[in-house]
């Protein structure tokens, strides 16, 4: 019954972006666009290129990416555990699947994580430049660490995006049907000069009739090249429960395109 509810609302809310996604792809054939429109649609997204702020380190973009991007996070973490330390590497690849469906496939803890997640993102409603807007969700945890949980999760949800110039808030909301958990999680990305983006994140998570669990998130990404920046932060709970004591993550973040336009 837990699976029929969600897949129930997810299918409303995705039935909503295809209807409002329609609307307006009747007139995006290329063949038919004068090429004065086709100019002014490069300068865009040169303009939006620049204008455009790094990924956060964990929290989902509230959009999804445009077709032919790929962008992949590669992460390093040292954990504390009450004085124990552990280490564990994660990944995170993301890229457009069509102009409003987005692919995310990540572990956030290869070495320890129980399950590795398949997420489509739904772009329901997008501003003009494609940087904000409101994106319906549905993700599967598959079981991939041996010895562990062989439960599948099937969660859905939502993600938002605020951008404008040189700054970004984005958020996501999970619900887990098997667990009942809810998962959030939100960050605002800002950018400083040409090359340098401060971070701040925020997670949450809850169960019933059991105390959240809420950790902050601070870092920094630095622009090295045109599709690779790095970045680190430190990660710890604000709340008496907790996972662990505190985390140091290194992140090489890594994007590319293809050319998908016709000629």
């Amino acid at each position: 019954m837990q699976y029929k509810t969600s897949f129930a609302v997810f299918l409303i809310l995705f039935l909503h972006s295809v209807y409002i996604s329609s609307q307006g792809a009747d007139n995006m054939h290329m063949g038919d666009t004068p090429k004065k429109e086709l100019k002014n649609m490069a300068e865009s997204d040169t303009m939006t290129e620049m204008e455009e702020v790094a990924h956060s380190f964990f929290s989902h973009m509230g959009v999804p990416e445009a077709v032919g991007v790929y962008s992949l996070r590669l992460s390093g973490l040292v954990t504390d555990m009450e004085g124990m330390m552990d280490g564990d590497f994660g990944f995170h690849l993301e890229t457009g699947l069509t102009d409003f469906i987005g692919l995310h496939i990540r572990n956030d803890g290869i070495r320890d994580a129980q399950h590795t997640e398949v997420m489509f993102q739904f772009a329901a409603i997008r501003s003009r430049d494609k940087m904000s807007g409101f994106s319906p969700l549905i993700e599967f945890e598959f079981p991939t660490k041996p010895g562990g949980d062989r439960h599948t999760n099937v969660l859905v949800g939502f993600t938002t995006a605020l951008a404008g110039p040189g700054l970004a808030f984005n958020q996501a909301l999970h619900y887990n049907s098997r667990t009942e958990e809810f998962e959030f999680n939100a960050s605002f990305v800002a950018k400083v000069g040409s090359r340098i983006f401060p971070i701040v994140e925020i997670f949450a998570e809850a169960l019933p009739h059991e105390k959240p669990i809420i950790n902050v998130l601070g870092g920094v990404k630095v622009k090295v090249s045109k599709k690779l920046l790095l970045g680190v932060a430190f990660q710890a709970p604000v709340t008496e429960q907790k996972d662990y004591s505190w985390q140091l993550i290194f992140q090489p973040d890594i994007e590319w395109k293809r050319n998908t336009m016709k000629k």
